[in-house]
């Protein structure tokens, strides 16, 4: 077991950096031969060095102005420029072990988690004290590390209430493109076709794969087709995720094409449904059980102009 590093080691190597990130090539030049030698005396020095690297970066992504505070100065004698350089190196080793705090506030943290075919809706409390609701037949991992917190969704529908932080982002990443926020509370749904975002409170910032972006605002509703390109923002209130709905295992759609409908009901219902390319961009709205998928099969065709043709062990949508 790798014995932990000394804090007045972390320490040093702070302000070997932050003498390294002066503006005197003459020190930098200097400074760059002592922390070679330094980092090789010893595997801990060494482990103490990329902590403070860390640390380091912590600080530029959360507070540039700190930077400025404790950026080394040339030597002067003067007991005013001593006493200026002492006070800088009193906040940059302050700065170190605020930052100490912050680093294992911020300890890595993995979780894993798939859902099964029919599955209630399964909840999850992350490491942060971001909440997710996970649909059934879902697929994610949770990376989080000391600068980002990241979720790779590999399939399926999820409902994140994001808790906020300051200096760590939140990523969704998906097969499409994804979905960056601060504090926020949204679905991703990824159920094979396109990827739907749509938010519930808060904003994110939802990106493709060939460079577009979109901020989407409470109410709003984006896809990602199948060459990973952002489609028509969708808004008016009426198109975010409703929480309450979620929790009490409601599916509630809103203009909602029904190709995308029955992806989600797919994942439910044994054999799964086919949609005929006729009738795949009917819009459908409406609360349906997701305990009770059947209920929603069978109310379509009072809805829809759709009927279900069952031969062969299959099933299909077509128009009536």
């Amino acid at each position: 077991m790798t014995e932990p590093v000394a804090p007045r080691k972390v320490r040093q190597a702070l302000v070997y950096l932050a003498a390294l990130h002066g503006e005197d090539p003459e020190r930098i030049g200097r400074t760059q031969g002592l922390v070679q030698r330094w980092r090789g005396k010893s595997a801990e020095h060494e482990r103490a060095w990329q902590e403070a690297e860390q640390r380091w970066q912590l600080v530029h992504c959360l507070a540039p102005q700190l930077r400025g505070a404790v950026q080394p100065q040339a030597f002067d004698p003067g007991r005013r420029r001593v006493l200026r350089q002492g006070g800088a190196l009193a906040v940059l080793l302050a700065a170190g072990g605020w930052l100490g705090w912050m680093f294992q506030r911020t300890a890595p943290y993995q979780q894993d988690l798939q859902t099964s075919h029919g599955q209630a809706l399964q909840a999850l409390s992350l490491a942060d004290g971001s909440q997710l609701q996970v649909a059934a037949e879902s697929n994610l991992r949770v990376r989080f590390d000391h600068l980002r917190r990241q979720v790779l969704l590999l399939h399926g529908h999820v409902y994140f209430d994001v808790a906020h932080e300051r200096w760590r982002s939140f990523l969704v990443s998906t097969r499409l493109g994804s979905v960056e926020v601060l504090g926020t509370a949204f679905t991703v749904s990824d159920r094979g076709g396109r990827v739907q975002v749509a938010v519930a409170r808060g904003r994110v910032q939802v990106r493709d794969l060939q460079g577009g972006e979109q901020l989407l605002r409470a109410g709003e509703r984006i896809c990602l087709d199948a060459d990973g390109r952002l489609g028509h923002l969708r808004g008016g209130g009426a198109h975010g995720p409703d929480l309450a709905h979620w929790q009490r295992g409601w599916w509630s759609f809103t203009e909602q094409p029904l190709d995308e409908v029955v992806a989600e009901l797919n994942a439910y219902v044994t054999p799964a449904i086919e949609v005929d390319p006729g009738v795949a961009d009917l819009r459908l709205t409406g609360s349906f059980p997701s305990a009770r998928p059947q209920v929603l099969l069978e109310a379509l065709p009072s809805i829809l102009p759709v009927r279900l043709v069952q031969q062969a062990g299959s099933r299909r949508l077509v128009r009536n």
